[in-house]
């Protein structure tokens, strides 16, 4: 849920790619608008003077400049946060669990943040695995609020300037309605960034059943393009990011446990849902004729 990326090695990709983009520029008459500016970019791509890593990179800044935090906040119903209530140890487990470098600390519900706790800072605390994270408030650093509304581009400056990764997102109602990490701005730009926790992480949203060449446990957040990769397959192009948005839309309306539906080959039984959000389903592969 945060980048660790060293704050000198972030601006430095932004500038090689300025530098290649104004020696295109200088080769050609200035562009009057965005739009002739992309067809410079893309000129240039074209002629071997940017590689397609690096017009990718413009398009993305291009891209920030247009978005405002609600497009690429974590909404609410996937923050991991560690309750006030939990012990060290409890903690912990979250953090082996998930594998994030920062996680909101609340209270009664997520709309009350205490603060947020690094990982790294509970590590000299494994001598008081049984104390409250409220009784170490000194771990806790003071969360930075922002609402949804604002934009992409000032967000990542106000990351850059004062030093933070992670800030909680509001909605017009002052309720929180998600969380934004420079790591979710950074990719835009740059592409997915991937850390040594991550590939772990993902793995275990879909762990294939013991005993079975075609079941599987599937979690309900699992991202759609992950499930594609993972089985080499592509899913109906419809709008929504996970695969519990895909068994829902499937389905036409929210889904009962043991419920069931079939996408393609690919046949979802609803494990566990809670508060209307399916978490877990079993899955089951028709293999065809020809395999």
């Amino acid at each position: 849920m945060g980048s660790d990326l060293p704050s000198a090695a972030q601006p430095t990709l932004l500038n090689r790619a300025r530098e290649r983009l104004m020696r295109a520029i200088k080769r050609r008459s200035s562009p009057a608008n965005k739009n002739e500016l992309a067809k410079v970019i893309e000129q240039a791509s074209q002629d071997d003077i940017i590689n397609e890593a690096t017009e990718d990179m413009i398009r993305g800044v291009f891209e920030i400049t247009n978005r405002r935090i609600g497009d690429i906040m974590i909404p609410r119903s996937q923050i991991i946060a560690i309750d006030s209530e939990c012990t060290i140890a409890e903690a912990i487990a979250i953090v082996s669990e998930y594998g994030h470098s920062r996680y909101p600390v609340t209270f009664e519900d997520k709309d009350h943040v205490l603060g947020i706790v690094m990982a790294k800072d509970l590590l000299p605390l494994a001598n008081k695995l049984e104390q409250k994270i409220a009784d170490c408030k000194e771990i806790l650093r003071k969360p930075v609020v922002v609402p949804e509304s604002k934009r992409v581009d000032t967000m990542l400056k106000d990351f850059q300037k004062n030093r933070f990764h992670m800030a909680m997102v509001i909605d017009e109602y002052g309720g929180i309605c998600g969380l934004v990490t420079i790591e979710d701005i950074l990719e835009l730009i740059v592409g997915e960034i991937n850390d040594e926790y991550e590939t772990e992480v993902n793995s275990s949203n879909i762990i294939k059943n013991s005993g079975s060449d075609n079941s599987y446990t599937i979690n309900g957040a699992t991202p759609i393009e992950e499930f594609e990769e993972y089985f080499k397959t592509k899913l109906p192009d419809i709008d929504v990011d996970t695969v519990a948005g895909l068994v829902v839309h499937s389905c036409g309306h929210i889904p009962h446990k043991d419920e069931t539906t079939t996408i393609n080959e690919f046949t979802f039984k609803v494990l566990a849902i809670e508060s209307h959000q399916v978490q877990s389903l079993l899955l089951t592969i028709t293999k065809t004729e020809e395999e």
